[in-house]
């Protein structure tokens, strides 16, 4: 009679699984994101780009991904070389029964927007226009976001995103961007 061996690993499953979607982390200095590669707590991602972020990831995704700008928006009229840029990805498979929504935000219509302009309150308005696709998908409950102008060529927007338990769950702050990626109008 023979007898067979069977190893037992109890605990393979119960630990913790990689994040297949890596993070975008923003340098604050150079005003871009970029990628990270995974630190020594992300043990079970070693050699892999950092996953632990993946709120902070969606947000910047909504916001600085250039939505596909309509011609009938009040701000089309305000579009450079008459691209009205969008992400291609769109037009190609979006599920509005599943929650989706078109990506990114109309942010980018603020660089040739004239100041006589309320561009504070457009900046408010298109930001959580971006950021409703978080809630439609039930990663937050609520957002939040206020801009502020500051003249001659700052524009300032904070966001917050709130939990189930109406917690704060996400705040972040983005100033010196806008000085280095807008140059029109508004600015001069």
């Amino acid at each position: 009679m023979s007898t067979l061996a069977f190893e037992i690993r109890a605990n393979e499953g119960c630990k913790p699984q990689p994040i297949l979607t890596w993070d975008s982390v923003w340098d604050s200095l150079t005003g871009y994101a970029d990628w990270a590669y995974a630190p020594a707590s992300e043990t079970y991602n070693v050699g892999g780009l950092r996953a632990e972020a993946a709120l902070e990831t969606a947000v910047m995704l909504c916001l600085f991904s250039d939505r596909y700008c309509p011609p009938t928006h009040p701000l089309a009229q305000y579009i450079r070389d008459g691209d009205p840029r969008g992400w291609w990805g769109d037009g190609a498979d979006l599920r509005a029964d599943l929650g989706e929504a078109p990506l990114g935000s109309l942010l980018w219509l603020l660089e040739a927007t004239p100041a006589t302009l309320p561009v504070a309150q457009w900046a408010q308005t298109m930001a959580l226009e971006a950021l409703a696709p978080l809630v439609g998908q039930q990663a937050v409950v609520r957002v939040a976001a206020q801009a502020q102008l500051s003249p001659p060529s700052r524009l300032n927007l904070a966001v917050q995103l709130y939990g189930r338990d109406g917690a704060q769950i996400y705040a972040r702050q983005w100033d010196d961007l806008w000085r280095e990626a807008i140059s029109g109008p508004f600015w001069t």
